[in-house]
């Protein structure tokens, strides 16, 4: 069983989150912040971790730069949660190896193909992108 972190201040979209995880088989713990974040990781290293930007006491972009600092931590796959546009937090993302996002509110879809993309590095998603697709197809007029 994988297991993953919910760093997320919001209870309702923590608890969300956390749903959602569990009902696709993964164990999760939580943590309302970035320094519990680092507790728990430090008593579990997770296979994934899902962290909000705006946290208090510390923020997503500072636990996962003290992630990368750590060899045991550095290659934990996050996925950035945010309710900021991609295009704000997508380069200080990058430059930390962050490469996913889940924009508040997500679509079941979308946690899927992320969770996919992130535990699954070095796949080929050129082809799996369709069935993901975000807009439905265009109908010819």
């Amino acid at each position: 069983m994988l297991n993953a972190l919910v760093v997320e201040d919001e209870e309702d979209i923590k608890q969300l989150l956390v749903d959602e995880l569990e009902g696709r088989g993964y164990e999760v713990r939580e943590a309302g912040n970035g320094v519990i974040a680092i507790q728990r990781v430090r008593e579990q290293i997770p296979d994934i971790i899902f962290a909000d930007v705006m946290l208090p006491v510390m923020d997503g972009f500072s636990l996962i730069s003290k992630l990368r600092e750590r060899r045991d931590t550095a290659k934990i796959p996050v996925v950035l949660v945010t309710a900021l546009n991609a295009h704000d937090t997508e380069g200080r993302a990058r430059k930390l190896g962050v490469k996913h996002h889940l924009t508040k509110p997500w679509e079941p879809w979308a946690l899927d193909f992320v969770l996919e993309q992130a535990l699954k590095p070095d796949a080929d998603w050129s082809n799996e992108r369709a069935k993901y697709q975000v807009y439905p197809p265009k109908s010819s007029i």
